[in-house]
Parts: structure tokens; C-alpha cells; sequence
């Protein structure tokens, strides 16, 4: 009789817990869906709520989804999309929904694919970096080297970290991490 007890009491309490878990595999699966309208998820989820009557797709009036996915597809980075919502003044998607008209109609757009693609660092330009971090400088002493060198944030900090891989002293003397 426990045993019996025991399985009928539990089954509302899976049955819960399974329905919390479906509802939640479902709301992240149209969140993603909602993020890249372009991507087969997004489709699917957007062909499916389109049937339904419901507009899910978050771009301003007069954009088609085609236009939003023309801009990723044309090899944009987000880089490239961030300097073209300068350029022009526009929100995030509106920029990439203008862009990807502009590449449907065959348009060019004011730089290529890529311009503005983040630059790598190398092995050494890395090591440089930990060795300045593992002396106990911090972004504080970049700032200040900055200054005195006349030089970018990251190129301080691979030219102080090299500096301190040839046994060199910096000009600040002890890192005011230290």
C-alpha cells in the first residue's frame, strides 16, 4: 500500500517537473530562435509562428528577414556592424536590415566584409602580455605608460610585457599590483 501511495503522489510531482522542463527547453529554443531569425531554428520557429498569425521576427517595418540574413552572409562581423551603426545612426537591427538591402539590390556598402575584424595577437605579443600581468601591473600602469609612450592600450601592454621578457625595468618603476 506505500508503495502505491508513494508512485500516485509522485506522479503529479513528474508530471510537473516534466512540464517545467518541456516549457523550458521550448521558451530557450524560441529565444534562440529569436536571436538569428536567419539560422533552420529560426525558420522553423518563425514559419511556424507566421502560420499561427504572429510576427516574431524583431525587425523594423519594411525588413525582411532576407535582408538581416544577407548582411551575415555577405561575411559582416560584428565589428563591421558596430562601425556602420556609427556611420549611419541606426540601432542594431535596423543597421543590419539597411545593410542586407543594400547587398540584395547589389549596392556596395562604405567598406567591404571584414574590415573591422578583431586582430589576433601573436604567441610572443601574448607571452608579453602574461609576463607584464605576472609581474603585478595593472591596467592603471598601462594607462600610465600609455600616456608616456604615446602608444594604444594593447600595444603598451605587449611593449611593456616585452620589455620585462628582456630583463628590462619599466618606467614606472615597481607594478602598482605588486
Amino acid at each position: 500500500m506505500t508503495g502505491t501511495a508513494r508512485t500516485l503522489r509522485s506522479t503529479p510531482v513528474r508530471i510537473a517537473a516534466l512540464g517545467l522542463a518541456t516549457t523550458g527547453l521550448c521558451a530557450g529554443g524560441v529565444g534562440l530562435a529569436f536571436a538569428n531569425p536567419a539560422s533552420a531554428l529560426g525558420q522553423a520557429v518563425g514559419g511556424a509562428a507566421h502560420a499561427a498569425g504572429v510576427d516574431w521576427a524583431d525587425l523594423p517595418g519594411g525588413y525582411t528577414e532576407a535582408q538581416y540574413a544577407a548582411f551575415w552572409d555577405a561575411g559582416f562581423t560584428p565589428l563591421d556592424q558596430i562601425a556602420l551603426e556609427e556611420l549611419w545612426n541606426l540601432g542594431e537591427t535596423e543597421t543590419k536590415s539597411r545593410a542586407g538591402q543594400l547587398i540584395l539590390d547589389g549596392e556596395p556598402l562604405p567598406f567591404e566584409p571584414g574590415t573591422h575584424a578583431v586582430d589576433v595577437p601573436t604567441e610572443e605579443e601574448s607571452a608579453a602580455a602574461e609576463a607584464f600581468v605576472r609581474a603585478g601591473y595593472t591596467p592603471q600602469d598601462v594607462e600610465e605608460l600609455s600616456a608616456l609612450w604615446g602608444t594604444e592600450y594593447v600595444e603598451t601592454k605587449f611593449r611593456a610585457g616585452q620589455l620585462l621578457l628582456d630583463g628590462e625595468e619599466l618606467p614606472l618603476g615597481a607594478p602598482s599590483g605588486s
